[in-house]
C-alpha cells in the first residue's frame, strides 16, 4: 500500500515542472515579461457546461469568497489521469484517488501581507508530502506555496512566491498539476464575463531575490458563469447535489499559459466542490468547521 502511495505522490507532485512547461506548440514564459497571448488548449478539460449563462453579470462574486477560520479543515479527493508519451501510448494507467486534507493553521506573514498559512498533508502514507499555502488575508490571493517533491532519497523542499503589478491582486495557477491549488479572485461587486490579469511568479520566499534572479510574468484570464445544475450533479456526487437548489453552482474558469482550469464553486463552501485543469479531478467530500466550545461542524458529500 505505502509503495502505491509513494508512487501516486511521486505522479502528484514531481509535476511540478512539466505544470510550468508550455503546452505543445507555445513559447515558454518571458522573465519578467508579458506572457504570449492566451492560447485555447482543446480536449484539455472537460466542455463547458451545457447551458451555462455566459453573461454573468447577475453574479455576485464577492459570493464566493471563502470565510476561514482558524481550525477550519476540509477534505479534497484527487484523480490523475494517465501520463501520455504520445497520444496513442499511456505511460500509466491512472493514479489511485488520493484523499488531502487542508487545515487553516495560523496567521503569519508573507513579505509585507497577512496570510492564512494553510498546511496541505495525504491521509494515507505520514505526514509526507507536505505542501503549504500563504493566502492573503484580504484578498485571498495566493502568496507563497512551499511543497515537498519526493526523491529516491526522501522529498526536496521547493518554494513558489507572487508578486502583483501594482499591488493588484490576481488569479494565480499553481505550479502542482496533480494537486490543484489554482486560485481565483473574488473581487466585489458583480462578476464579469472576462477579465485579465498579471502575476509574476519567483523561485523561493518572498523578498530573498538575489542579483540575476528572474521572475516569470503570466497572463492569466478569469470566467465567472453559472454553472448548469443538470451537469453539475453528476459532478460533484449525488449526496451534495442535494443541496444545489439554496446555493446554486458558479463556474469559474482559468485560462493562462497554455492551460486552462475549470472549478465550480458553492457559496459558504471553503474549496471548489469541483476542480478539472486536464490532468487531475479534485472533489471536495468533507468539510470540518471550527466551532470553539462546541466541536467541529462537519459535512460530508461523496
Amino acid at each position: 500500500m505505502w509503495i502505491a502511495f509513494r508512487a501516486a505522490c511521486g505522479v502528484v507532485l514531481g509535476i511540478v515542472a512539466l505544470s510550468r512547461a508550455p503546452a505543445a506548440g507555445q513559447p515558454p514564459a518571458a522573465p519578467v515579461a508579458t506572457s504570449p497571448p492566451l492560447a485555447g488548449s482543446p480536449g484539455r478539460v472537460s466542455p463547458p457546461v451545457e447551458g451555462a449563462v455566459q453573461e454573468s453579470r447577475s453574479l455576485r462574486a464577492d459570493r464566493l469568497v471563502p470565510r476561514w477560520e482558524l481550525g477550519d479543515r476540509w477534505i479534497v479527493e484527487t484523480s490523475s489521469r494517465p501520463l501520455q508519451a504520445r497520444s496513442d501510448i499511456a505511460m500509466a494507467a491512472a493514479s489511485p484517488a488520493i484523499q488531502w486534507q487542508f487545515s487553516v493553521q495560523r496567521y503569519e506573514k508573507s513579505l509585507e501581507a497577512d496570510c492564512f498559512r494553510i498546511e496541505v498533508r495525504p491521509m494515507l502514507g505520514g505526514q509526507q508530502p507536505e505542501t503549504v499555502l500563504w493566502v492573503d488575508r484580504q484578498s485571498l490571493a495566493l502568496r507563497q506555496i512551499q511543497t515537498q517533491i519526493p526523491t529516491l532519497g526522501g522529498f526536496r523542499t521547493i518554494t513558489e512566491s507572487y508578486e502583483f503589478a501594482g499591488a493588484q491582486p490576481a488569479p494565480v495557477l499553481g505550479p502542482l498539476s496533480a494537486l490543484p491549488v489554482d486560485f481565483p479572485l473574488f473581487s466585489g461587486g458583480e462578476a464579469k464575463a472576462a477579465d485579465a490579469y498579471t502575476y509574476t511568479s519567483y523561485s523561493g520566499p518572498p523578498g530573498t531575490k538575489g542579483v540575476g534572479d528572474l521572475g516569470f510574468t503570466y497572463q492569466v484570464k478569469q470566467t465567472i458563469a453559472a454553472a448548469d445544475d443538470r451537469q453539475a450533479k453528476s459532478l460533484v456526487g449525488e449526496s451534495f447535489a442535494k443541496g444545489l437548489g439554496e446555493e446554486p453552482l458558479v463556474e469559474v474558469r482559468l485560462e493562462g499559459g497554455g492551460r486552462e482550469v475549470r472549478q465550480l464553486w458553492q457559496p459558504g463552501r471553503p474549496w471548489p466542490v469541483y476542480c478539472d485543469n486536464g490532468s487531475t479531478i479534485c472533489r471536495l467530500v468533507k468539510v470540518i468547521r471550527a466551532n470553539s466550545g462546541a466541536g467541529p461542524r462537519q459535512e460530508t458529500h461523496k
